[in-house]
């Protein structure tokens, strides 16, 4: 197996994946979250995408917020306070931005790669049965004909990976883990949407998270005009 893409390759190894065909598809595959927390659901979260190509890591965080919006999620990127990667990569600096942005939680997220696995499809012979009455020759002959062999091929499937981590602002402890896979992902737009979707629901879904967060965040503005 060839090593994973470094992450500033991330938009050109899902683009080339939309070419190989296949249904994508996104879940978690673990999840881990820890037990007796003493604390409410977070109303606003901070997601840090910890890619160091600048343009990668904006684009990725600005879908996955617009998606955590639909859903109700209030979810700010990191990149519209920190544009590079550097801009925090000391404790104080993180400690400054976590609390210029009044967050209650973070969202960690890593990009691991792109896996290719390949699949052998042998060939197929299907019988069959004789023709029934009032079948006429022609119309058993092409039908057979159709149904009796299907040839193998040779195809393969690509899973591109992320890991989550989800931590308190109050506590600083790691409340939930989480690491997607998406199988053959056919938009890097649809994917990050389809990553947004299972993680946020996983999240709404234990009551870490707020789920109308978004929504009570702009009520509150509109008031407040």
């Amino acid at each position: 197996m060839q090593p994973p893409p470094r992450p500033r390759f991330l938009l050109a190894t899902l683009i080339l994946a939309l070419l190989l065909g296949g249904c994508s598809s996104t879940k978690i595959k673990q999840s881990w979250e820890a037990e007796d927390i003493d604390e409410p659901p977070a109303k606003r979260i901070l997601l840090v995408a910890m890619v160091k190509d600048p343009v990668t890591r904006r684009f990725f965080e600005q879908h996955f917020v617009e998606e955590a919006h639909r859903k109700g999620v209030d979810v700010i990127p990191s990149s519209d306070y920190s544009p590079n990667a550097t801009d925090h990569d000391e404790k104080e600096e993180i400690v400054k931005l976590v609390k210029e942005t009044g967050v209650d939680g973070v969202l960690l997220a890593q990009i691991k790669g792109v896996d290719k696995e390949y699949k052998n499809v042998p060939n197929r012979l299907d019988w069959y049965p004789d023709a029934f009455s009032g079948m006429y020759f022609y119309d058993y002959y092409y039908t057979s004909y159709r149904a009796i062999y299907r040839p193998g091929y040779i195809g393969s499937d690509n899973y591109f990976t992320m890991h989550f981590r989800y931590f308190s602002v109050h506590s600083e402890k790691m409340l939930w883990a989480g690491n997607t896979i998406t199988k053959n992902p056919r938009s890097v737009v649809g994917t990050i949407e389809q990553i947004a979707d299972e993680v946020l629901s996983d999240l709404t879904g234990s009551s870490l998270v707020n789920a109308k967060g978004f929504i009570q965040r702009k009520l509150d503005q509109g008031d407040a005009n």
